[in-house]
């Protein structure tokens, strides 16, 4: 076995997949899925990895040492130059919790080990991720630790069973996919950024590698294949969903699609392959490294001096032609010139890693040092870092999230604790914002409540949300516990426009798989109110919570260290807007239920000239755009009081 020669189909693969996810992450020509892209990345290195490794194993001139020399030259010089210009660019224009998160991820990068923090943080399609200046390198966290083993387990193979390796590789390629699937619908963070859960996309090019699967020698039926794979890979990367699903059983969709067309590539080629070598397609694909090196703290540092707000066309266009242009000189003069002009000789690989080793360590410990020093607060001076400081609010009753009510749970349980009238809070994270609040107003009436919380995961019977798998079933638990307690009431909150409207919110799925939140959510919504008042006596619907700027205690924090005007409130027109599908459900919803008290918390935060307010006595009422904090809790808690005392509720009985 040879290695295998050069092929320009397989820079035009690398082309689409790396356009896949810049223009995915620009904004720019719609692609929903373009972030399958890394995917067609992984299938592609598995493939040429598996492919060079193995020849020299078989032509007996394979070492370790050689190998990831290799790996050194080829990856750690344009990742070593991106993080020292992002750790320099962001010590002048990050706020200290930013860059401390920067130095923390930078230390973690140069350890290959960036997918294993990001597991633990927001996952790659949460808006914190947004600020994540190094979010892109989980990516080659997951390649590199892949090959720690993988030379390793074909040195074996080779040593001890050749004949086995075909088997070997497709027994691992099935347990990692199976992990994988089995995964999604527990820990869907994981199974996105951990190496054992995406090793499968690796090994289906490996297989390809090591020739497990028979050349198609028909020329008609491999342009008839090569076309569908491309048609199949174009379309899941126009179309695919970000949510919680992915990578699943749907990330075999773009894998599949580019394992056909390396393979048939490989063995005979095709007019698609011919297409795909077209030479400007080969050259972004040549430059493709730096490119996914680049694009994305430069989009980040853009939305970042422009408050967070996505790009417009034109200065994502302009960010475009930066990438492309950085990932030129990138790859000029520092990839081709550290690949090619290496030290030679026996020596050669002691002095590369000397080299990468005391580059990696003067990064770590610049990031090191950024993470102990808190990103370095007396830049921006103390009002500035006291501003900053409240973008990691605290969160009570957070560990509360996703657990199911139980009156025995006391760190779940709000008010007085040990009060014989029980009421359950049931909804989904915006109910959590709301619990600090409660909890005062529970006291104070004597009541003891049960939280019952979901992020993602509206109190709505008999939907699924793609973007919480476990929702369906945690609400089945919900009123199995309700149908098995005596409650006497309940309050219903949640981010109602997510569920209710049909852009920018979660799209609902009946259990007849009806799709369409305008249909979906107003019969989920009545099914969830019959059920309820059919066993609980009050009923108390909290409606949509005012809106703030989006990143709002971020651009306050930011406007004071920039000197600028703090951002305008949301005017009620928008808040009317987002919530008139909600509205419109409750009218005919109070006629059917008029023993339901509804309460709509709007005229708290927006006054009579159109503005809703984000702050009270000059205090921050949101931990976001729309999560309350401790202090909006309470606010809206008093407010509720005396809602509830005009709706004629009294004590909840």
């Amino acid at each position: 076995m040879t290695s295998t020669p050069y092929r320009p189909d397989i820079d035009g693969l690398r082309a689409i997949a790396v356009l896949s996810v810049v223009l995915y992450h620009f904004g720019l020509g719609g692609l929903r899925g373009g972030f399958v892209g890394v995917d067609v990345f992984f299938v592609i290195s598995g493939y040429l990895i598996t492919g060079i490794v193995q020849a020299e194993i078989a032509a007996g001139r394979f070492t370790l040492a050689r190998f990831y020399e290799r790996r050194a030259r080829r990856i750690f010089p344009a990742l070593f130059a991106m993080l020292g210009v992002v750790l320099a660019a962001g010590w002048f224009l990050l706020l200290p919790s930013d860059l401390a998160r920067l130095g923390q991820a930078t230390l973690a990068t140069v350890l290959f080990a960036s997918n294993l923090l990001f597991a633990t943080q927001g996952g790659y399609f949460d808006e914190s991720a947004d600020f994540n200046l190094l979010l892109h390198t989980w990516s080659l966290g997951v390649e590199e630790q892949f090959y720690l083993g993988l030379p390793l387990l074909l040195l074996v193979v080779a040593r001890w069973r050749p004949r086995a390796l075909v088997p070997v590789l497709a027994a691992a390629t099935v347990l990692s996919l199976a992990a994988c699937v089995a995964g999604q619908w527990v820990k869907p963070k994981a199974v996105f950024f951990l190496s054992p859960f995406r090793a499968w996309e690796l090994l289906a090019g490996a297989l390809l590698a090591v020739r497990a699967v028979p050349a198609i020698r028909n020329r008609g039926a491999r342009e008839l294949a090569a076309a569908l794979a491309l048609a199949m890979l174009l379309a899941t990367v126009a179309w695919m969903r970000a949510d919680a699903e992915f990578p699943g059983w749907r990330a075999t969709i773009p894998v599949l699609a580019t394992a056909v067309l390396l393979h048939i590539g490989g063995t005979g080629g095709s007019r698609v392959h011919a297409l795909m070598g077209w030479r400007p397609l080969v050259w972004v694909g040549l430059v493709s490294y730096s490119l996914y090196l680049w694009h994305w703290p430069l989009l980040v540092l853009a939305r970042y001096r422009d408050g967070m707000e996505p790009p417009g066309i034109g200065v994502a266009l302009v960010l475009l032609g930066a990438s492309l242009l950085l990932a030129a000189l990138s790859h000029r003069w520092i990839e081709t010139p550290f690949r090619r002009r290496g030290p030679s000789g026996s020596a050669a690989p002691r002095r590369v890693f000397l080299a990468s080793g005391l580059a990696a360590a003067i990064l770590a410990m610049a990031g090191g040092g950024l993470l102990a020093a808190g990103g370095a607060p007396s830049r921006v001076g103390p009002e500035v870092a006291a501003l900053d400081a409240l973008r990691t609010p605290e969160i009570p009753y957070r560990r509360c999230d996703g657990v199911l009510p139980d009156l025995a749970n006391r760190a779940c349980t709000i008010g007085a604790a040990d009060a014989g009238t029980v009421a359950l809070v049931w909804g989904d994270s915006h109910a959590l914002a709301w619990a600090p609040g409660l909890d005062g107003l529970f006291k104070s009436r004597g009541i003891r409540g049960v939280l019952a919380v979901n992020s993602a995961c509206a109190p709505l019977m008999g939907v699924h949300n793609p973007r919480k798998l476990n929702c369906h079933s945690h609400n089945n638990e919900v009123m199995a516990w309700i149908r098995r307690n005596r409650i006497q009431g309940v309050f219903l909150i949640a981010a109602w426009p997510s569920y209710s409207n049909e852009e920018y919110a979660y799209e609902l799925r009946d259990e007849a798989g009806q799709t369409g939140n305008h249909e979906v959510f107003p019969k989920a919504l009545q099914r969830t109110i019959q059920q309820v008042t059919a066993r609980i006596p009050r009923v108390v619907l909290v409606g949509p919570t005012p809106f703030a700027p989006d990143q709002l205690p971020f651009k306050l924090a930011y406007a004071a260290s920039m000197k600028t005007p703090e951002p305008a409130p949301i005017g009620r027109d928008v808040y009317t807007s987002a919530t008139r599908n909600f509205w419109a459900t409750i009218g005919p919803l109070k006629a059917a239920h008029p023993e339901i008290i509804v309460v709509d918390p709007s005229p708290w935060f927006c006054d009579r000239a159109g503005a809703c307010a984000y702050q009270y006595s000059g205090n921050p009422l949101f931990r976001d755009g729309h999560h309350l904090n401790v202090a909006g809790a309470r606010f809206a808690a008093a407010h509720l009081r005396m809602a509830e005392a005009s709706a004629g509720a009294g004590r909840a009985q």
